[in-house]
């Protein structure tokens, strides 16, 4: 079933407008008709709303409210992951995925290794293709808020960013233990937030393990095997939503 998400502000007792480009999706790409159901939330809440389409206008799909519920799906904690800038179109599926398994923020990471470098023009124009990208996926994956991601900072200004949470942490191939791993993951608190830090292609300089440490940021394993950057934000989200949620 398709799941929308719309302005607090389109949310009326009698019904709820959709408009913009979801118009387009629902009328041509799908080809829904009036009385096909969809659900809708409004990106801050925890209700989700069963619609039926009540009416096509030249701009408008106008949904009656079948019901209400009150249907928390997000992760009990806040996850910032400061993803180090990757190339090609790696960041899309990292956004994606991870949107996907409840992240709350996504910051890209200019690293000392990032190959991929963007001016002010370029990482304002990538930031609004991502947020696209977030916004399908929150869909998709029926959560009730879009995670925010935003333009990208150097590695100082994202441990800057980090410093009001409760756990910071980041994966790092040369550290070994498993067991402060597992004790660090199991200590995390619901209504906390957590950043995670993941490196881009190169890894990580050794000085910016310094600095990172510096900052209150405890390294971490993800496993004996050296995973992509792709992979390893997806990972150390699994290892979170699996301790906080299984």
């Amino acid at each position: 079933m398709l799941h929308l998400f719309v302005s607090p502000g389109a949310i009326r007792e009698d019904g709820i407008d959709i408009t913009g480009g979801d118009v387009n999706h629902i009328r041509n790409v799908l080809r829904m008709k009036e009385g096909e159901e969809l659900t809708v939330s409004d990106g801050e809440t925890a209700v989700n709303y069963l619609c039926r389409i009540a009416e096509f206008t030249p701009d408008t799909v106008r949904l009656s409210i079948i019901s209400a519920e009150e249907k928390d799906t997000e992760l009990p904690v806040k996850v910032l992951l400061f993803q180090g800038l990757p190339k090609a179109d790696k960041m899309e599926w990292i956004i994606q995925k991870t949107t996907e398994l409840g992240v709350s923020e996504i910051i890209p990471v200019s690293n000392a290794r990032s190959v991929v470098k963007l001016d002010a023009d370029r990482g304002a124009k990538k930031t609004k293709r991502w947020q696209s990208i977030a916004e399908s996926a929150a869909e998709q994956s029926r959560r009730r808020i879009v995670p925010t991601v935003r333009e990208p900072v150097s590695f100082s200004a994202a441990l800057r960013m980090a410093e009001g949470a409760e756990t910071k942490l980041i994966p790092y191939e040369r550290f070994d233990g498993d067991a402060d791993t597992k004790e660090l993951l199991r200590g995390i608190r619901p209504g906390s937030t957590v950043a995670v830090f993941i490196g881009p292609e190169g890894g990580y300089e050794p000085s910016e393990i310094e600095e990172a440490r510096a900052a209150g940021v405890v390294p971490v394993t993800l496993g004996k095997r050296i995973l992509r950057t792709e992979t390893a934000g997806i990972a150390a989200l699994s290892f979170i939503v699996y301790e906080l949620e299984l």
